[in-house]
């Protein structure tokens, strides 16, 4: 496995603005803004902050651009393991995609048919409803198992505005998908299933608008451009087939091509010496008036404004001293982080051929879901992912990281014998772990919304907030471009 880098031609491109070595360590520089994070909030807020004539410098503990968006380089090729899919609706890093020639390819990522492996049993989504382990009542009994949580969450979705979900109109929907279940009658049956497939960490631990900020949002992306093709059937809850139909020169996802973490190494070669790589912010110490940022090697910075671009997750672990705020400190500390974690692997020889069983398939145990990418050719060797999400992924990350793999190929091999020795690992990315993330994606637990969501994006003395966590109406990496553009101009109408 090798570090994901610029390919030459963008290289070469951005060789004269990579950033200057040997600064010493216990200098202090000033600028106008310390940006927190070089992600793609923190790298759009700092090239925003500077067509705005400011001077921005950006802190980023890792050893190169991106946060969540990361690509690695193995035998098999590009992967991307981290935010990938670019919707026709993200207007901001299709410009910024286009700005630095980054070409946008179809995502080909359409997976085989599904099934379900449930209480020990193979389980057919069609005769489902007649299965004598099928203990749900009237209109439940239609509802595979893997899609009861999201079917659930959709049917009962009230939001029509991309902001609704801040509205304190719908402010008693605060509550967990057991809660929205228990109310609506659900019965027991049905509210173990939609464990299986809740969206968000899980079923008591995720806020219905934080689900339902989701769907509305992806509902608008769906529509945007008109009538197209009709859709594949969705016959599981994630990675539903793209329409590649060409509206205005895009598919419904797309990818870039040779890897989306182009997109943040490029921005960041465009920042050039005003990002600092391996500098783990340790302090911010702030007043009305200005800032000083201390890393953990003691690298100070002073500044008029900060911009913190990082997750929660992270800023939590940073010692703030400044004038009291009680909900952002409950916000910062307190709101959950969700996981996901995916094994790549490539199938030398596809074994549901000779085992007779859906390729794809979902489960009740340990590994989750295994997601067979169609190679639109039948036999041969087929790209899949052992994909785990929810309260599944927080229990991963909890396992001994040198054994995982192995545990999670004997796992499929218990499942799917065929399968024993033509799985081969391309790579493996736990969100949880990664030190300087230590999680996929920000969520809020039942109450949040109502306790802080409303407020968190607002400024505190001089810090103002970006990030995919303080999205409003935005998700995904336009999220992020939404976000740190917000903050920017914040920043800007300060100053």
């Amino acid at each position: 496995m090798k570090t994901f880098k610029l390919s030459r031609r963008h290289f070469v491109a951005a060789s004269a603005a990579l950033p200057v070595l040997g600064r010493s360590a216990l200098a202090q520089e000033k600028a106008d803004v310390i940006v927190i994070g070089g992600g793609l909030a923190g790298l759009h807020a700092a090239l925003t902050l500077i067509e705005l004539g400011m001077r921005p410098i950006v802190l980023e503990a890792g050893a190169h651009a991106g946060g969540r968006v990361k690509t690695v380089v193995t035998a098999e090729g590009a992967i991307d393991v981290g935010a990938s899919q670019i919707g026709r609706s993200y207007a901001r890093v299709i410009k910024a995609c286009s700005t630095f020639g980054l070409k946008l390819v179809p995502e080909d990522r359409d997976l085989l048919g599904f099934g379900a492996r449930y209480m020990d049993t193979w389980i057919d989504p069609k005769t489902w409803s007649s299965n004598p382990l099928n203990q749900c009542v009237g209109e439940e009994r239609a509802i595979p198992p893997m899609l009861m949580g999201q079917a659930v969450a959709a049917k009962y979705n009230p939001l029509r505005e991309l902001d609704d979900w801040l509205d304190p109109r719908f402010a008693e929907y605060d509550v967990s998908l057991r809660q929205l279940m228990q109310q609506k009658g659900y019965s027991p049956q049905a509210i173990k299933l939609a464990s299986l497939s809740a969206p968000g960490i899980g079923i008591d631990e995720t806020s219905m608008l934080r689900m339902w900020q989701e769907d509305t949002r992806t509902a608008l992306d769906k529509k945007l451009g008109g009538p197209v093709a009709q859709e594949a059937h969705r016959d599981h809850p994630f990675g539903e087939a793209n329409n590649r139909q060409q509206v205005n020169g895009l598919a419904q996802i797309s990818n870039i091509e040779g890897g989306c973490q182009l997109l943040p190494l490029t921005m960041a070669a465009k920042l050039g010496d005003r990002l600092r790589l391996n500098k783990a912010v340790a302090r911010i110490e702030m007043t009305d008036t200005g800032a000083t940022v201390t890393c953990s090697e003691r690298s100070s910075y002073k500044a008029h404004f900060v911009v913190s671009a990082v997750p929660f997750s992270m800023l939590r672990h940073v010692e703030i001293v400044a004038a009291v705020n009680p909900a952002m400190r409950q916000a910062i500390t307190r709101m959950p982080y969700a996981n996901t974690a995916r094994m790549y692997v490539t199938v030398e020889k596809p074994f549901w051929l000779e085992d007779g069983l859906p390729a794809s398939f979902s489960t009740d145990g340990p590994m989750g879901m295994f997601w067979a990418i169609d190679n639109h050719k039948g036999a041969g060797a087929h790209r899949a992912m052992i994909v785990m999400v929810g309260n599944v992924a927080q229990a991963i990350a909890q396992r001994p990281a040198a054994g995982v793999e192995q545990f999670l190929l004997d796992e499929l091999a218990r499942l799917r014998p065929a399968s024993k020795g033509v799985v081969k690992i391309a790579t493996y990315k736990d969100w949880l772990r990664d030190p300087l993330q230590r999680g996929c994606g920000f969520s809020l637990a039942p109450g949040q919304v109502n306790a802080f969501a409303r407020r968190m994006v607002e400024p505190w003395q001089v810090m103002h907030f970006a990030g995919e966590h303080t999205r409003r109406l935005d998700f995904g990496m336009e999220s992020a471009f939404e976000s740190g553009e917000r903050a920017a101009l914040e920043v800007f109408g300060r100053a």
